[in-house]
């Protein structure tokens, strides 16, 4: 019955996709500082890729799919798994030691006026006089979120019980800079996928992450911890690899064949309002007036870039 439901309400169907897939990006912010704290950063960002390849390649060979063939899908898969999903997933753990993970929600929010530019310039979107509005109102929410935090605002900072463990000295708008970073290269893959040739995006999604753990196997061999994590560390490390990254990424694949590359980069409207819910429930994460107003001037954004 629900089949049949989804068959003549393929609307409903986009819908339910988009709603999963930012439930569990949501759950990636969260799963990234938890398994930060079992075994540092860079490894969790390294395991995650290197999970998620390995659970990917499992699904192509047992649904039939295989990897992708020919190579021009071969560059541009490697290109999307090196570049929009590798290096941010190496990197986001990081950043999360520095920001909360509310602060790195917003900043990906912007991820779908992103996708929106970059359109544009690569496929030939056209850009109304609205959505130049929409970006120019959701870049002052995120200039705003990027200033409180670089001047202090503890309400940005990551969760107290991250800075204690990674307490360090570097200037935070470093952090801050490279987590917006991450958010364009994830913007780019969309716009990337949506241009590459007819394929099964099992295969592209697959073939992309072992592209991207050619660049994980190294980091994580560099930085093994100490000791073994616990069950919940690992719990974690595969929540991460496994349900956030390549579940997720076989559902924005397969949504952005079905709608596109910027209705599946709307998902960013929910994501913040769940990972704020996580952070401060899960982490103890406070969120403050700065966060709330430019949360709010992103969604105006998001809103109006959508006319």
């Amino acid at each position: 019955m629900t089949g049949d439901f989804f068959r003549h309400r393929p609307g409903a169907l986009s819908l339910v996709m988009l709603l999963t897939l930012a439930c569990l990006y949501s759950l990636g912010f969260l799963s990234a500082s938890m398994a930060t704290l079992e075994v540092g950063p860079f490894f969790a960002g390294a395991t995650r890729v290197i999970t998620a390849s390995i659970f990917l390649l499992a699904v192509a060979f047992v649904t039939g799919t295989g990897l992708v063939q020919g190579r021009r899908l071969w560059v541009m898969a490697s290109v999307y798994g090196a570049i929009s999903l590798s290096i941010p997933f190496l990197v986001l753990p990081w950043t999360l030691t520095y920001v909360s993970n509310t602060t790195a929600a917003i900043y990906y929010a912007v991820i779908p006026i992103k996708v929106l530019l970059l359109s544009r310039i690569f496929i030939g979107t056209p850009i109304t006089t609205r959505k130049w509005a929409g970006f120019t109102l959701a870049s002052v929410g995120i200039i705003i979120l990027a200033l409180a935090g670089v001047a202090g605002d503890t309400t940005i900072l990551a969760a107290p019980m991250i800075q204690d463990s990674f307490d360090g000295e570097l200037p935070i708008w470093i952090p801050h800079l490279i987590c917006i970073m991450t958010a364009i290269f994830i913007a780019a893959g969309g716009v990337l996928f949506q241009m590459m040739p007819p394929a099964s995006a099992v295969a592209i999604t697959a073939s992309a992450f072992v592209a991207g753990s050619m660049l994980a196997i190294p980091v994580a061999l560099v930085t093994l911890p100490d000791v073994m994590p616990s069950l919940e560390g690992m719990g974690w490390i595969l929540s991460s690899g496994i349900l956030v990254s390549g579940c997720g990424m076989l559902v924005r694949g397969q949504l952005i064949q079905r709608e596109n590359a910027v209705y599946t980069s709307t998902n960013g409207y929910i994501v913040p309002l769940i990972t704020s819910l996580f952070g401060i429930t899960i982490l103890g994460e406070s969120i403050g007036a700065v966060s709330v107003m430019a949360y709010m001037l992103v969604l105006g954004g998001l809103v109006l870039s959508r006319g």
